[in-house]
């Protein structure tokens, strides 16, 4: 599939480019080495002339020099996005663009009009551009991308300045779920492994039998359970089996008053907070297991089991009966232990100093907690200095993560799953809520909240002190209203099916489970 030798002499039978590795042996003798196949190549976008390459023969013009705004110079975006837009400040009385990737076994240059966006243009790569740079650059140097614009063909030609996209190595897997905070406030859910779709409804106001709105959730990390809380602040709860969507458990309006969730690892208990304490139920009947904490809130299962962290305010927040606190005021985060019986011990993992820290969570190999801080110390619920910090899971100094997050009222930050590889180091994906500008798009009146995604090397925190990478919006998001809490799981458990009868509003059947049709 990748080409043919005569000889030494290779012959590609790519469309793109790549790298592999060639092993010969001759008799006895074994030899191997890189192989580069290196692709040059020009795409016309729309709005392109036939002729649109041989427009940009001018001299150079600083006046006519195009900006580009997003995505932000040095983000590293996983190879399955499928979709990235490209904002930019077109520059003075340019009309006609090019768009130049160069990477070790790729030049693509791209040719399209100005699309308008805000004060400026986009541009978004078809899913055969998005192709050509995947495959070529996977795991490799970041891409070095260039913007230049005309007016006329032979015209003076005005450049941008050079910035560099990292495209990661290997594809993100499962799907996230998230609170999409419209007007019913419902959960959804998208699923990396199905190309070209938007975001399916999961569990809705009508499903969940609420009065008002379906807001905070949680997934255990297999991604068969679900807990969301109901009709918001505090009042009822229900566990889902993810797969049928049947309750497992309810405690109904006003009874344990319940916010916050984290599953065990093995999805067999659940911690329950009300804000004012966290308790520990059984995860399919609710039956209560037993008190850790008197008080406290926002508690996260550590992936081995063995510790959960989680946010205690400075003084007492005057719980009532009915409890339900959807926020923390004046909180450090707290770690307690497991002994293989009960909890206890413990220590104060980031101590309360002014600064409001809130919604701790582990990373998949354990070793960071990530939570949102707001220096201001302005409750959880509405920060607008909210900013994404991580500490290391046994104690130290605190880190904000000041390249991913703007703190612009950055929260509600949670990983993916796994721990993957990108150039012989490890690396971990973040996702939190941010209200933010995506870019040229415009700011809504008020400001809602969207999904932002990070990379993140712990490596890198040995080298410098910030071990993130810019941010990206998530694309298959609404943009029309405010979307929180990003949990990942590493498969996206469905519904069985023998046929599409079977199968709920906007899903067909297909290969024995119900799938969300591709509009």
């Amino acid at each position: 599939t990748l080409g043919t030798f005569a000889g030494a002499r290779f012959t590609s039978s790519l469309q793109w480019g790549g790298h592999t590795r060639v092993r010969a042996k001759a008799r006895e003798e074994i030899g191997e080495g890189k192989l580069t196949v290196r692709l040059q190549t020009t795409v016309l976008g729309p709005d392109a002339p036939a002729d649109a390459a041989n427009w940009f023969g001018g001299s150079a013009d600083p006046a006519r020099k195009p900006t580009l705004v997003y995505p932000p110079d040095g983000t590293l975006v996983p190879p399955n996005l499928n979709e990235l837009e490209f904002h930019f400040l077109p520059g003075a009385d340019n009309s006609l663009f090019e768009l130049s990737f160069r990477g070790s076994a790729i030049e693509v240059k791209v040719y399209f009009g100005c699309e308008p966006l805000g004060a400026g243009c986009i541009y978004t790569p078809d899913e055969t551009t998005w192709t050509l740079l995947e495959n070529g650059e996977r795991g490799q140097e970041p891409i070095k991308v260039t913007l230049r614009g005309v007016g006329d063909a032979g015209g003076k030609v005005g450049t941008s300045a050079e910035q560099t996209l990292g495209i990661a190595e290997e594809d993100i897997i499962g799907g996230i779920y998230y609170w999409n905070a419209d007007i019913n406030g419902g959960i959804r859910r998208y699923d990396f492994g199905r190309r070209g779709q938007n975001a399916e409804n999961f569990i809705d106001r009508a499903r969940a039998g609420a009065f008002t709105c379906v807001g905070c959730h949680v997934l255990s990390r297999d991604g068969s359970r679900n807990a969301v809380g109901m009709d918001t602040p505090g009042s009822s709860h229900k566990v889902f089996d993810v797969a049928t969507r049947d309750v497992l458990y309810a405690k109904e309006a006003f009874v344990g008053g319940v916010s916050f969730f984290s599953f065990a690892p093995d999805a067999s208990q659940i911690m329950t907070s009300t804000g004012c304490g966290i308790a520990v139920n059984d995860a399919m009947s609710g039956a209560a297991i037993g008190a850790i904490a008197n008080e406290g809130s926002m508690p996260d299962w550590s992936p081995t089991g063995m510790n959960m962290v989680f946010a205690r305010p400075e003084s007492s927040p005057g719980c009532s009966f009915f409890g339900g606190l959807p926020s923390v005021d004046h909180a450090s985060l707290e770690v307690l232990e497991f002994d293989g019986a009960t909890w206890g011990g413990g220590f104060t993992l980031v101590p309360y100093e002014g600064q409001n820290n809130y919604y701790p969570t582990y990373s998949p190999d354990a070793k960071w907690v990530m939570f949102s801080r707001s220096p201001s110390n302005a409750s959880s619920m509405s920060a607008p200095d909210g900013q994404i910090w991580v500490v290391a899971a046994s104690g130290g100094e605190p880190i904000w993560l000041e390249r991913a997050s703007t703190g612009v009222g950055d929260s509600w930050p949670k990983w993916a799953p796994t721990v993957q590889m990108y150039r012989g180091r490890s690396l971990m994906w973040i996702t939190f809520s941010s209200y933010r500008q995506f870019g040229l798009r415009p700011v809504a009146d008020p400001p809602i909240a969207s999904l932002w995604v990070a990379a993140f090397d712990p490596e890198r925190s040995e080298i410098v002190e910030d071990p993130s990478y810019p941010a990206f919006w998530l694309p298959f998001q609404e943009r029309d209203s405010s979307n929180h809490i990003g949990q990942w799981v590493t498969k996206v458990e469905r519904q069985p099916c023998f046929g599409e009868g079977e199968c709920a509003s906007g899903e067909f059947c297909e290969g024995g489970v119900c799938v969300p049709r591709i509009e």
